[in-house]
């Protein structure tokens, strides 16, 4: 979905129906990540790699030393909750906040929403979710945008418990490796 629809999922007022969205489960703190996160962090995102099937390129001390610099040291708009337990961090959201020019309006991009595989279908998403619902609400966000991929049967029934969604015929395009490089070279005729 793009950042000029005109869908709201803001959270201006939660149906009764999506409470167990704005509350975490037994023993999950969930809160914005900090420096010391980026190791927990760092193995989360191997984990999400794995989980699409794809290497992880980077060592996790690496990816831990680049997210630092990045998330922490930088000035960056990404922003990342933890879902943090007892036993370490057990999820992650990553979003920005975009300006949509057409509409004039502030939304949220959902990057990445991750569990871990021993965490999910225990309420770590929904709160969160939950979590990035309470923001959105305090800071006037208008909608809040996300893709998944359509082979995720568990992901897709779980943003559909979200309410009414707006689904897109948009098609997503990405320039990367081989191919930003090659257009790079193009543009520089």
């Amino acid at each position: 979905m793009s950042a000029d629809s005109s869908h709201d999922l803001s959270a201006r007022h939660i149906p009764e129906d999506q409470t167990e969205l704005t509350s975490s489960p037994p023993g999950i703190v969930v809160r914005a990540a900090r420096p010391n996160d980026v190791d927990a962090l760092a193995l989360l995102a191997q984990e999400l790699l794995a989980f699409y099937g794809l290497p992880a390129r980077n060592q996790r001390s690496y990816m831990a030393h680049v997210m630092t610099a990045e998330l922490f040291e930088r000035e960056s708009n990404l922003k990342i909750l933890v879902a943090d337990a007892v036993t370490g961090l057990s999820g992650f959201l990553a979003y920005t906040e975009v300006f949509a020019l057409a509409s004039c309006q502030r939304s949220f991009f959902i990057q990445d929403l991750f569990v871990t595989r021993r965490a999910r279908a225990g309420g770590v998403g929904a709160a969160l979710m939950g979590e990035l619902l309470r923001e959105a609400d305090e800071s006037e966000i208008a909608q809040i945008d996300w893709t998944a991929d359509p082979w995720n049967e568990k992901a897709l029934a779980f943003y559909e418990k979200l309410g009414p969604l707006l689904k897109s015929d948009k098609t997503l395009y990405r320039l990367a490796g081989p191919s930003l490089r090659r257009s790079m070279q193009e543009q520089k005729r």
